[in-house]
């Protein structure tokens, strides 16, 4: 190859002025990438090089630039290259450039059919043109990030990036991979849909056709001879019988094989029959019926095949309708509960009149970026799925299969992606098998055990307080409404009870949910710890239960099924542990969580229980137990309980 000619010459004086900047740029970038790839280094070679590729008319212009041989004044080697294109770039470079290339910036937007990358790099090139070299490398950066978002916000085509870029600062990295992952996403959903929506256009149109062979018609239909009628089987009249829904080869036809009373062939009713009395068969007799003649001739039908017993004509010979599944959603939240579905955690709304499970097509793409576990995945549906009062199907995405767990129950469920969803529901039948449903007389009452909790006996808790500490009374803060059955539910269990007579120390109400989806009712107890004296109980270290266990050990794992509240507190001290609630006051009779000096209370007990059990250690409410064999093992937890 002859490198004499790498790359062409610059023909500066046959580009448009407007343009001379930006064409000099990508030449120049190009003569880099010359110089690294013949790794060209010396500055009087280079400069050599640029005049020879340059061409003719740069070789003039560079002879009569007043700077191209101003060297410094004191150098250690002569900077040829650099000073001719420092004058070069001095020269292209018109006044006020850069105002009009941002102007162009702002004006950028992402075209029909072209892709987020593709659009980013237009950006990306256009902001090389404002003029954000001249600045330091950090500056730089942060001014090339602030024009690179704020036109992707104005000019991208995707409303839902410019959602996401809106919700909250999102740094350029961030928003070139939701970008990506939006545009992935929005292939995919069409791809999701139109494999199913071209099969069903094939079953529409090829599912069933008549074995009779037409002609083309021709002068109708504007003398298109391929043209073929489409065939709507479910408005189809058959002319042997009479019948809607099928046609004259359909199987189910109640006239094959039956005579006809007039011309007495086999295969159509008299109703049907198209040979007149004079015995001339005529194909032209249908059409001067008139529309009244038709009634009755159906009603003759009819009673033509009751006469014959061949089937029940009050219900159409079609294929039964498919059933029609309903699903909707009011905009109520109270029935919120978090479902692990494969894997993924997610809020559920039960919905009672719901027959099928729906996930929105956006929760959908948070499980596939999760990695949802699915037992089985598919394309579309067969099902209709319709909301209540309106007749239009909902779009059906797809199905998949995969386990739904709320807190220990756990069953196999099968949900409906719906496009353009309002809220992700959990079906009637499912929400009834894992418990989170419950329809009957005795949903109003408190479905929990209700027995008083078990206590430890023999301990009675006292919480020392300082009394320098002056009490708090803090104000309600705004709980779930069903706390008023978990509060109907632990007043029932012998946990709290209902405060009379003056108060001294009120925290508020704290609600947080356990790992099985129940709330847990806790105080914000952070004002009484600052009054707590605790008691310094030693603690277990890591480093301690792991030099206990041993080799080759069968162990078990017991859990004290609410620990903190078995312990029982003191009249003295249940005073600080009272709170408010829409019902009125209340205190704990047993000790809460969240108080400061609970664990090491509960370890202390603990401590004392379980003495002299061999193979057992334990923190706070886990105990373990390890045994050199079965029998051993056994034992061992058998002392333990």
């Amino acid at each position: 190859m002859d490198l004499t000619r790498a790359i062409p010459p610059f023909r500066c004086n046959d580009i448009e002025k407007t343009k001379l900047h930006k064409e000099w740029q990508v030449w120049k970038r190009s003569l880099e990438y010359y110089f690294e790839a013949e790794d060209i280094t010396d500055q009087k070679r280079r400069r050599a090089k640029l005049l020879h590729l340059g061409g003719p008319q740069l070789q003039a212009l560079f002879q009569s630039l007043p700077n191209s041989e101003k060297f410094p004044v004191v150098s250690i080697e002569k900077a040829y290259y650099d000073v001719a294109v420092q004058a070069f770039d001095e020269f292209f470079q018109p006044g006020r450039q850069d105002v009009l290339e941002r102007h162009n910036l702002r004006r950028m937007k992402q075209q029909e059919g072209e892709r987020f990358a593709e659009f980013v790099i237009r950006i990306r090139q256009q902001i090389n043109e404002c003029g954000v070299d001249k600045y330091e490398s950090n500056v730089c950066k942060v001014l090339t990030d602030i024009m690179l978002t704020d036109t992707i916000v104005e000019g991208c085509r995707s409303d839902e990036l410019r959602r996401q870029i809106l919700q909250k600062d999102r740094t350029v990295e961030e928003i070139e991979e939701i970008g990506k992952s939006l545009e992935g996403v929005q292939k995919q959903m069409k791809d999701f849909g139109s494999g199913r929506d071209e099969l069903r256009q094939n079953e529409r149109v090829y599912g069933v056709q008549s074995k009779r062979q037409h002609p083309p018609i021709k002068s109708r239909l504007g003398g298109f001879p391929d043209f073929q009628p489409k065939v709507n089987h479910s408005e189809a009249r058959c002319f042997k019988c009479g019948l809607f829904g099928h046609i004259s080869t359909d199987s189910r036809c109640p006239a094959r094989g039956k005579p006809c009373k007039r011309c007495k062939r086999v295969g159509h009713f008299e109703a049907r029959c198209r040979r007149p009395s004079s015995g001339k068969f005529s194909w032209k007799e249908e059409t001067k019926v008139p529309k009244k003649v038709r009634a009755v001739e159906r009603a003759a039908v009819q009673d033509q095949v009751r006469e014959l017993n061949v089937v029940d004509v009050s219900e159409p010979l079609a294929k039964d309708p498919p059933k029609t599944y309903y699903a909707f959603y009011s905009g109520n939240e109270s029935n919120t509960v978090n479902c692990m579905i494969g894997g993924v955690m997610h809020p559920m709304l039960i919905d009672s009149g719901a027959e099928v499970n729906l996930i929105t097509d956006e929760a959908w793409e948070k499980f596939k970026s999760a990695g949802i576990a699915v037992i089985s995945c598919e394309k579309g549906s067969d099902r209709v799925l319709k909301s209540y009062a309106n007749e239009t199907p909902l779009t059906v995405l797809g199905t998949f299969k995969c386990v739904v767990a709320v807190g220990i129950r756990s069953v196999e469920a099968e949900f409906f992606v719906v496009k353009s969803g309002q809220r992700s529901l959990l079906g009637d039948g499912t929400a009834k098998q894992l418990g989170v449903l419950k329809v009957g007389l005795e949903i109003d009452q408190v479905a929990v055990n209700a027995e008083p909790l078990s206590k430890v006996k023999g301990i009675s808790v006292h919480i020392h307080l300082d009394p320098d500490v002056k009490p708090i009374f803090q104000p309600m803060r705004r709980v779930p409404v069903a706390v008023n059955n978990k509060l109907s539910e632990l007043m029932a269990r012998d946990i709290i009870e209902e405060k009379k007579g003056p108060v001294t120390w009120v925290s508020p109400l704290v609600v947080v949910g356990k790992a099985n989806g129940e709330p847990r009712i806790c105080l914000d107890l952070r004002r009484v710890n600052e009054a707590v004296l605790r008691e310094r109980h030693p603690m277990p270290m890591v480093d301690d239960f792991l030099a206990r266990i041993g080799p080759n050990m069968i162990r078990s794992k017991l859990d004290v099924k609410d620990s903190f509240l078995q312990l029982e507190l003191d009249e003295a001290s249940r005073d600080a542990m009272v709170f408010l609630t829409a019902r009125g006051l209340y205190r704990f009779k047993r000790m809460p969580f969240g108080l400061v000096s609970a664990p090491e209370v509960f370890q202390k007990t603990m401590d004392a229980i379980l003495a002299g059990c061999e193979g057992t250690w334990w923190y706070i409410d886990d105990v373990y137990i390890e045994g050199k064999d079965k029998k051993e093992h056994d034992e061992r937890v058998a002392k333990v309980m």
